[in-house]
């Protein structure tokens, strides 16, 4: 089993084809290596409208503070990873399971909240965290289970 995990925190538009990219080319990889191999994918969306990027804030320099549309860009970002692909059988392309998480993150030391509403994936959806530990155990049972 091969999981990937991204995280889009902020400039959530702009790493749109990126993280897409990064995503999809995993379980190409994963399933080109073996077809047997389960693929799993997780993707963290940031809904906040700040983010103190560690990347642009570096010890002694003043603080900055990225903003993003919300909620436009976490609704642009979980559209664009709902087009990952998932695949219902082997020797398909995609994902034998993949899921999304919304959170609400500053950075600032405050706690990181979970965000269970729209556009999150809520219960039910295939693509809520739930659904995909349910999805992945099943394959992980069918495929390894006489092993």
């Amino acid at each position: 089993m091969a999981l990937e995990a991204k995280a889009c925190m902020t400039a959530h538009i702009k790493s749109l084809p990126r993280l897409y990219d990064e995503l999809n080319s995993s379980h190409l990889t994963v399933h080109g290596a073996s077809s047997r191999t389960l693929a799993v994918g997780l993707a963290m969306v940031n809904a906040s409208p700040t983010f103190i990027s560690p990347g642009l804030n570096k010890p002694g320099s003043e603080l900055v503070i990225s903003e993003n549309p919300q909620p436009l860009s976490t609704v642009r970002t979980v559209a664009k990873l709902r087009e990952i692909p998932r695949r219902s059988r082997s020797g398909e392309e995609g994902f034998d399971g993949f899921g999304i998480i919304v959170v609400s993150c500053i950075n600032d030391g405050t706690p990181v909240t979970l965000v269970e509403t729209p556009p999150a994936p809520e219960p039910g959806d295939v693509l809520h965290y739930e659904a995909m530990v349910n999805r992945v155990a099943t394959e992980y049972d069918v495929t390894f289970g006489n092993l």
